[in-house]
């Protein structure tokens, strides 16, 4: 078992998407310069791209570690999914749930092209994609455009200036539309503090919260009042994923957050 367990590991490191992705079109993907647009093949259909890191550490959240996963109680849930990037969070809801019904955020127009392509490429029913900002109202804001996982309303994460104009929409009006939600997962860069305090009285509509919590080293830290918040809501919650430097006292910053972490919010 120690000589197969062994060799297991190394074909694991060698192919990480082993049963996802062909080993050649896996190698080939891999040699992709960073940021820039390519095209791969992801279970058996074409998948468009922006970035090679932000595409293989995605895949890694969402399809073995699974932070998405959950148990609907029918087979037609309602997902909310507020910051959908490419689509593989998209993927991953309908490879669990074919039936479920799924409104998708993103606002970055030139990864909301992507998605769109995606989305179409799986031929998926009962997806609506919204090229805006899940926000606080209805407005346009100024976005930050990072090119892959990183593009936010708060915060330049590389520094490299690429602002646009996005449009955005009050995530608490779109949660009134529906009796029940059975997911709301919310991954905005920053953004999530803003947000959940203005959905807060809607959240007893949602059985499953997930939102990734961002901190950032010019800004006060929240983590607190969003947990309080979370337990307000009737919420259990644990919280997985910690990124942030090891020995926070005496190691430098080595980006703009200091804290990314995944909180998955439950009801007993």
């Amino acid at each position: 078992m120690g000589l197969i367990g062994s060799l297991q590991r190394r074909i694991d490191r060698l192919l990480p998407l082993r049963g996802s992705m062909p080993a050649l079109t896996y190698f080939r993907t891999k040699r992709t310069p960073s940021f820039q647009v390519g095209e791969t093949e992801l279970f058996g259909t074409p998948l468009w791209f922006s970035n090679t890191e932000g595409l293989f550490h995605s895949y890694e959240e969402i399809f073995k570690t699974r932070v998405y996963d959950f148990r609907a109680e029918t087979d037609s849930p309602t997902i909310i999914d507020a910051g959908a990037n490419i689509g593989l969070s998209v993927i991953f809801f309908k490879k669990l749930y074919p039936n479920c019904n799924i409104i998708a955020f993103e606002p970055d127009p030139d990864i909301f092209q992507l998605l769109v392509k995606n989305v179409q490429a799986h031929r998926f029913s009962n997806v609506d994609l919204r090229d805006v900002a899940a926000w606080i109202n209805d407005d346009e804001l100024t976005f930050y455009s990072e090119g892959s996982l990183s593009g936010s309303i708060k915060v330049d994460f590389l520094g490299a200036g690429n602002v646009k104009k996005v449009k955005a929409c009050r995530l608490k009006d779109v949660l009134t539309e529906f009796a029940g939600i059975d997911f709301l997962k919310i991954d905005i860069e920053g953004a999530e503090t803003d947000v959940l305090t203005d959905i807060e009285s809607e959240l007893h509509r949602v059985e499953y919260l997930f939102f990734e919590y961002h901190s950032t080293y010019d800004r006060p830290q929240t983590l607190g009042d969003l947990l309080s918040l979370a337990t307000r809501a009737g919420f259990r919650y644990v919280i997985n994923g910690t990124h942030g430097p090891h020995l926070p006292f005496i190691e430098r910053r080595s980006s703009t957050y200091d804290i990314q972490m995944n909180v998955s919010c439950f009801r007993l």
